[in-house]
């Protein structure tokens, strides 16, 4: 398996990279993490990575490529760097390394979780931009301009869990592997579904609170610092995209995966 796991990963990044989805960066660290979970992990671990990959490959493809007079803020991603892999799939490499030297439920339970997260703060974000609504932020209950981190759309809300169901209906063979054909394994799929789209305002939370927003000196307001008169007037200069999605997985996984061990005890 692990010299499967070298070539096969050495073969699909060389295409993405080719394709112009990944950097050099992105594509060295995605090889890196594309080889831990296939190479150590359970499979699912693996398909649930190309899953959340590829669905969001596909519909941003859709979205620009497709829909007629289409947002000006909606544009094609720019190749992946590795703060994009490591910021989305970190935890799931953790978990393979730990399901190599010590497999259990619970590291499967892990790995689902951060991976229904960020699929459905991803399908959030690619199709919630599409909605004609303004977006609003959870906490302040304020308006927000679209595209900027912490805003919210019934839209996107809607799509974030869709996007968990998704992993969650990928997952369901392995959780009716585990658990039965049982009532709890209809429970644990309600369970999967509605943490991954907690974790999803988990990050919308913490891209309104804690994310920096800087105004330009056109008065615009940005979440990247392009000059040094660019001015910071909300959260941490530090805290950018990358950063809020990792740790709303962090957060994510420390309060529910406890919760999933009360569920099956």
């Amino acid at each position: 398996m692990i010299l499967f796991s070298l070539i096969f990963n050495l073969g699909l990044v060389l295409i993405l990279y080719k394709m112009n989805k990944l950097t050099r960066s992105g594509a060295f660290s995605a090889f890196v993490l594309g080889f831990i979970v296939l190479g150590f992990g359970h499979l699912l671990f693996y398909v649930l990575m190309l899953s959340f990959l590829f669905s969001s490959l596909l519909i941003n493809k859709v979205i620009v490529r497709m829909i007629p007079n289409i947002k000006s803020s909606v544009k094609e991603h720019e190749p992946r760097r590795w703060v994009n892999v490591l910021a989305n799939g970190s935890w799931l490499g953790i978990a393979s390394l730990l399901y190599a030297f010590s497999p259990s439920n619970l590291i499967i339970a892990l790995a689902i979780i951060s991976m229904a997260t960020a699929t459905a703060d991803t399908w959030a974000s690619e199709i919630g931009t599409l909605s004609l609504e303004t977006p609003w932020t959870i906490i302040k209950r304020q308006t927000l301009a679209t595209g900027l981190s912490g805003g919210v759309t019934w839209l996107g809300l809607i799509a974030s869990l869709i996007g968990s169901l998704f992993i969650t209906l990928i997952s369901l063979p392995v959780i009716i592997q585990l658990s039965g054909w049982t009532l709890l394994t209809f429970v644990l799929s309600v369970f999967f579904t509605f943490v991954g789209f907690a974790g999803s305002l988990v990050d919308s939370i913490l891209g309104e609170l804690f994310q920096a927003k800087f105004k330009t000196t056109s008065h615009e307001i940005v979440e990247i610092m392009h000059h040094s008169n660019d001015v910071l007037i909300s959260g941490v200069r530090w805290m950018d995209n990358h950063m809020v999605n990792f740790l709303s997985n962090v957060i994510t996984i420390a309060l529910f995966t406890p919760l999933y061990s009360v569920l099956v005890r």
